[in-house]
């Protein structure tokens, strides 16, 4: 999610930056065709699906009718949806982000209709506003409204709503007009610090928590009495039974088994929808787009989900329904995605999932009394600090902008560290002489 967003893609440029000239872009795209994705064309809707932007810029160019002209705004139209939706996780194509939508579609129609609406209102109020064409073809200013939509009506509208339907919709069309004003203001005032911090989903947490506030004012305010977490040994934390227990085995399998289960529904809970189709789909439309970040935000939301439930017994029907393992999911493609994929990157992006993970019970215990929820703030608190860490001699290296996806990112880097070793192997094959 999203950033003063070095993300191009999240992803490509600061919000603040310019537009990319024509030619530029256009050789960086066939650069990618042929030195990334391979050979093999269908490839190329992969990463973050330079065929689709090739098809899509030569439509325009060729429209030479009324109608001709609109399909291809209309097709970039959905593109800019889809990687709307794609960039929640980091992911800038559009068919992964199509994917994620059909997925809450499956687990929870109303949510894919209100991202959905969200998302197209963002969109048009970004180019009301001029935005630069390059942040919106990438999904940099709308990602956290269609987030805010999603997410939104799966809280306020859930089995006990809190608040009426027309309420939530009109909350959301106002809502998504605020988080790209946030977005645009915030993303402008980062790109100016070097290296330029993320923003990821700060504007969408800002809104959502107002939005929440505003719409539970006429309700009398009910606070939940707070229980000391009891006492266990580790072992009964972690695995649920007692080793005295006759159906102890049993009972470390099933519980075992349901944090593996709460694990794969984290990628769901990151839209606050709790099914496991709808998870599949989210990871899929990852994997897609870059099998590094399938593979990291899995991973993640294993570390959370597993020590959350050694944290507390009470923490452990949270664990079973993925909710302590959405923010570690994005935590950890966060890091995969702006630290180019090594085995350091891949250490500190699980090292982040248990940061983000012990921010979110502290937060979740701290905001007990008002009832809000955490949202995504753990997800970004934790990434921010982590993402200022550096290395000597280039040992954990920051991706490079653009930023495209983690396999092009560690490739150009490898490029990059052959180039520098052959010139230093010339250097010191041929001094040069005073």
């Amino acid at each position: 999610m999203g950033a003063t967003e070095e993300k191009n893609d999240e992803a490509s440029v600061p919000l603040s930056s310019e537009e990319p000239a024509k030619k530029e872009a256009s050789s960086t795209t066939k650069c990618r065709v042929v030195g990334v994705l391979g050979s093999f064309k269908w490839l190329s809707l992969c990463g973050d699906a330079p065929l689709i932007t090739e098809k899509m810029d030569h439509a325009v160019e060729e429209s030479k009718t009324r109608v001709r002209r609109a399909f291809s705004y209309l097709l970039h139209f959905l593109d800019i949806t889809g990687r709307n939706f794609g960039q929640i996780c980091f992911a800038n194509n559009p068919i992964s982000g199509f994917l994620i939508l059909a997925g809450l579609a499956v687990g929870n129609l109303t949510v894919a209709i209100c991202g959905l609406i969200a998302s197209t209102v963002g969109i048009l109020f970004s180019m009301l506003m001029k935005q630069p064409c390059s942040s919106i073809r990438a999904g940099l200013c709308c990602y956290n409204a269609a987030l805010f939509g999603a997410v939104l009506p799966a809280l306020l509208l859930g089995p006990n709503p809190v608040a009426e339907e027309v309420e939530v919709f009109i909350a959301v069309l106002i809502g998504s007009v605020f988080t790209v004003m946030i977005t645009v203001s915030v993303a402008n005032s980062l790109s100016s610090l070097k290296p330029a911090i993320p923003l990821f989903t700060l504007p969408f947490n800002l809104v959502a928590l107002f939005a929440i506030l505003v719409l539970r004012v006429h309700q009398p305010l009910q606070l939940p009495a707070k229980v000391p977490p009891p006492e266990f040994d580790w072992t009964h934390r972690f695995f649920g039974g007692g080793s005295t227990s006759s159906g102890a085995g049993t009972d470390t399998a099933r519980h075992l088994t349901q944090l593996v289960e709460g694990s794969f529904l984290g990628a769901g809970q990151v839209f606050a929808v709790q099914d496991l189709y709808c998870s599949g789909l989210v990871l899929f439309g990852l994997l897609i787009c870059s099998p590094v970040l399938a593979v990291a935000g899995f991973f993640g939301s294993v570390v959370g989900t597993f020590l959350g439930a050694a944290v507390s017994p009470n923490l452990w029907n949270d664990a079973y329904a993925g909710v302590l393992g959405y923010n570690a999911f994005l935590a950890s493609c966060a890091v995969c995605f702006f630290y180019v994929p090594t085995w350091r990157s891949a250490l500190v992006a699980l090292l982040n999932a248990a940061l983000t993970l012990f921010v979110q019970v502290a937060l979740g215990w701290a905001f007990a009394d008002s009832g809000l929820p955490v949202l995504t703030l753990p997800f970004v608190a934790a990434s921010l600090i982590v993402l200022g860490m550096t290395a000597e001699k280039q040992a954990l290296p920051r991706a490079e902008a653009p930023l495209t996806f983690p396999e092009q990112h560690r490739a150009k880097w490898l490029q990059e560290a052959r180039r520098d070793s052959i010139e230093s192997t010339d250097t010191n094959t041929h001094p040069t002489h005073p």
